[in-house]
């Protein structure tokens, strides 16, 4: 998500459309591997983007994107160790010498010179004793008007099956008043079915006459294949298994409900489920760095000087400042924000790097880290971070910056 500068005027979001399709470079901010998947996505006819090339989004069927990623893993000879959880921490002073694994297999010590915690919960980090905040914290802008440890409701994006768009666009063409405009897209219906008949990225909320609710639907590669978001349960602590357990059930009855009612919609009649993971847990721990990027950082666009990438997803957390709800002016045109260093570097700890959604930040900073690609610029950047410490024979507090970016730049990442 957020391949894209993001514009929330429609005038400017137009701008950016355009450029989209004539000179993408003008409006990207990713590279890298990032750039590498994407591009192999499109390429391959699993991902759709717009005008066959990044859009602010990239549709991708998850189990295709799995397929990819396992192929290029293959191929950079990664050695992987799936079905394993950590359970223990080993260390000398605030130096980490192992995990301990729990698997089918039993209980493995693993040792290594360097980590990189990207569990989206902070688990390692949290095991090796680094401080953390879970949710809202008093450093929130929001936090007058919610209460302290308060956490974004985790939910489940599902696919449908069997759907015919043909026939739900030629409806909608004759009850406009059932469509929605996607804030982040902001196509008109017009474009919606212009995007969807070219085989591009296309999105839309609808709904059926007579009811109220309003269905997300994002079309995929493949013909007849929608996903839908999203479902919510409140008040879920994703790091308690026993809450996990009680969200999986009510989320189950809560899709059950929604197929059930989108069903009346022309063109879903026939539809089915066809996948539902388990649900995602969007916000837990927040692992403490070196630095705490927080809301002013991001939306007055700080220049960090140990910018390891860009991002621009919408600060996607409630509540929020007055100043934010409104799309149309909450942000300036073309709108992105740097990622320093200093939080992925884990507080106190001699050998841990954080990447993804638990990196250091506010409960409000957050919701613009955790969508799909801001998360994996922080894992390319940790991960890079953490093979340079062992290269240069330092920790990553040490780390010459300038090496990184170079390294980061050599490989096309945009800083």
């Amino acid at each position: 998500t957020m391949y894209t500068k993001f514009s929330g005027h429609p005038d400017e979001h137009a701008k950016d459309q355009k450029a989209i399709e004539e000179n993408p470079k003008d409006v990207q901010i990713v590279g890298g591997i990032v750039r590498e998947i994407t591009e192999r996505l499109l390429e391959t006819n699993i991902g759709l983007g717009s005008s066959g090339t990044f859009g602010s989004y990239v549709f991708t069927s998850s189990e295709n994107f799995k397929g990819l990623l396992f192929q290029m893993m293959k191929e950079a000879k990664v050695k992987l160790r799936l079905h394993s959880w950590v359970v223990d921490v080993i260390q000398e002073k605030d130096t980490i010498k192992g995990v301990v694994l729990e698997s089918k297999s039993g209980r493995q010590f693993v040792p290594a010179k360097q980590f990189v915690d990207t569990t989206g919960d902070g688990d390692l980090a949290a095991q090796a004793g680094v401080p953390f905040t879970i949710g809202v914290t008093k450093d929130d802008i929001c936090a007058k008007k919610t209460n302290i440890g308060d956490m974004t409701n985790p939910g489940v994006m599902f696919k449908l099956g069997n759907v015919d768009l043909n026939r739900t666009f030629a409806w909608l063409t004759e009850s406009p008043e059932c469509f929605g405009m996607q804030g982040f897209a902001r196509f008109s219906l017009e474009e919606a079915k212009e995007r969807y008949e070219k085989g591009e990225m296309s999105t839309m909320i609808v709904r059926a006459n007579k009811v109220p609710d309003w269905f997300q639907i994002y079309n995929q590669p493949d013909e007849g294949v929608v996903t839908l978001c999203c479902p919510c349960v409140k008040d879920i602590d994703g790091c308690d298994s026993d809450q996990l357990t009680r969200a999986e059930v009510i989320i189950a009855d809560m899709v059950n409900r929604w197929v059930t009612t989108i069903k009346k919609l022309p063109g879903f009649e026939k539809a089915f489920l066809l996948n539902c993971p388990e649900i995602g847990v969007r916000e837990t721990r927040h692992i403490q760095g070196d630095y705490v990027l927080n809301l002013m950082d991001i939306y007055e666009g700080k220049d960090f000087k140990d910018s390891i990438g860009l991002g621009s997803h919408p600060i996607d957390t409630y509540p929020r400042p007055a100043w934010l709800n409104d799309p149309e002016t909450a942000y300036p045109p073309r709108w992105y924000f740097k990622i320093p260093y200093r939080s992925l570097v884990a507080k106190g700890k001699e050998n841990l790097l954080i990447a993804g959604r638990c990196i250091s930040a506010t409960h409000e900073a957050f919701g613009c880290i955790r969508p799909t690609v801001q998360c994996m610029i922080t894992g390319e950047a940790a991960g890079t971070a953490a093979a340079l410490c062992i290269q240069e024979k330092t920790i990553p507090r040490a780390l010459d910056i300038d090496l990184l970016q170079k390294t980061l730049k050599n490989r096309e990442v945009l800083l």
